[in-house]
């Protein structure tokens, strides 16, 4: 019959003719190690299959070498981007990654950041799920390292990374301005959000100076979903007066708006220019594909896990709170109106 017993670090060091001591500092990574020991000793764990204890580890190092991100709605784009691209980095760097998706639930948010405090995770990257998040505090308490991505909650002021969302709103509606449209609506994010409201204000100060406002035109808020931005276009185009350009505060609600334009017999942009944010993937692959102001998610993650590393490694970062600037994307959703 063969032994399933698990082998122990004894007879790693027996076999390789070693001290026990000297097998953990080789499992461990620790200097001052030859190479010729270090090829019996890993010669020795092949042979075995020897596989540490990383839980009693843990509990002597208290380093998990695992890492948390927290997101509002995997379902979204950008963030599956984030993921994507933080759980390819930390992998590069050594660590694990365990994603939390809290579905835009506060209080399945607080519980999830109970969970990472409990189970002692070495740092954490999240989006929060609103302005206030005051289950930060356990964290804090717990002594692990956090850093904000694309929402930063009120009153928060660790290492952050997010875009300039009043610059872009700003650029959005002096790009078609400069077209010369001068009935410009906007379709909002969820205005309970800071990052919603920093976008709608800078829409809003581009179109005062330059004299124009949206008064009379439909300004309606979405969830950042399609449907939400269908629905969204479709009251703006019940309204009384109906706009030449709409700014969508994100990618999905303009390609929602875009599908509205289309239901009702109105072409894009010949009849109604619409720009969104993000960049996300399939905003080039629209027909006709849709003009952007772009924030880089993968460059966005990267910062972050950055910013994360270097802290925990006990280095001072030269930036902690990393503001991003936008970036302007022009394809075939946008164009002059149609009376010049």
């Amino acid at each position: 019959m063969v032994n399933q017993r698990p082998a122990t670090m004894k007879e790693v060091a027996a076999i390789a003719g070693v001290s026990i001591q000297t097998v953990s500092a080789i499992i461990n990574g620790k200097p001052g190690i030859s190479a010729e020991t270090s090829a019996r000793v890993n010669a020795a764990i092949q042979e075995l299959d020897y596989r540490p204890y990383t839980v009693a580890r843990s509990l002597r190092t208290r380093q998990t070498h695992t890492l948390a991100l927290i997101v509002t709605d995997i379902n979204n784009p950008s963030f599956s981007t984030i993921a994507s691209a933080a759980e390819d980095i930390a992998h590069s760097s050594g660590y694990n990654l365990v994603l939390f998706n809290t579905h835009d639930d506060p209080e399945r948010e607080a519980s999830y950041v109970r969970t990472v405090s409990e189970r002692w995770m070495d740092g954490v990257i999240f989006v929060a799920t609103g302005d206030q998040m005051t289950s930060l505090e356990s964290l804090k308490r717990a002594g692990i390292p956090t850093v904000a991505i694309d929402r930063i909650p009120m009153g928060y002021t660790g290492p952050s990374v997010t875009l300039n969302n009043y610059k872009a709103g700003y650029i959005a509606a002096e790009y078609l301005l400069k077209l010369g449209h001068s009935r410009i609506t906007q379709i909002n994010g969820p205005l309970k959000l800071l990052l919603a409201r920093d976008r709608s204000a800078g829409f809003q100060a581009s179109l005062k100076n330059a004299g124009l406002d949206s008064a009379g035109l439909v300004t309606p808020e979405g969830n950042w979903t399609c449907h939400s931005g269908f629905q969204g276009m479709q009251r703006i185009l019940a309204g009384s007066e109906i706009p030449t350009a709409v700014f969508a505060a994100n990618d999905r609600m303009a390609i929602g708006a875009m599908q509205a334009i289309l239901s009702q017999g109105m072409r894009v942009p010949e009849d109604i220019s619409v720009i969104g944010v993000d960049d996300i993937e399939v905003a080039a692959f629209q027909s006709p594909a849709l003009t952007t102001i772009r924030q880089s998610f993968r460059q966005m993650a990267a910062q972050c896990l950055r910013l994360l590393i270097e802290i925990l490694s006990g280095k001072e970062p030269a930036q902690h709170q990393i503001v991003m600037e936008p970036q302007l994307i022009e394809r075939k959703s946008t164009s002059s109106p149609r009376n010049g």
